[in-house]
């Protein structure tokens, strides 16, 4: 498991930032946040919760280096399918995954703005 600051080193370098510039953005010290990042300190959680919301992910994500879809699906059956759907292997069958599910929404949406139009 990765450390939680090894996790917020991912998200500033996915998203290009230095340190200096994250931590004018979320009013961290610059110090603080390469301390976090080096695994020195751990964050406190008012601080955590800035750093998530900056990032739009959630907590778990600091902890774990990944998010579970779990708390997403109240049906058991669409969480078992969403989990199917993260393993599959090969790009292929996850691109046609997408365009399905995408089609699925875009006809359910179509749906809906017709009888919204007839009522």
């Amino acid at each position: 498991m990765k450390k939680l600051g090894d996790n917020i080193r991912v998200l500033r370098k996915e998203s290009g930032l230095s340190i200096r510039k994250l931590s004018l953005r979320i009013k961290i010290s610059h110090n603080t946040l390469a301390a976090y990042e080096r695994n020195v300190v751990i964050p406190t959680v008012p601080n955590a919760v800035k750093i998530c919301e900056f990032f739009k992910v959630p907590i778990e994500f600091l902890v774990y280096g990944k998010t579970t879809i779990k708390n997403v699906f109240k049906d058991n059956e669409l969480l078992a399918l969403a989990n199917d759907v993260i393993e599959l292997k090969d790009d292929e069958s996850l691109e046609l995954a997408k365009k399905y599910m995408k089609k699925l929404i875009d006809n359910f949406n179509e749906k809906k703005k017709l009888i919204d139009e007839v009522e």
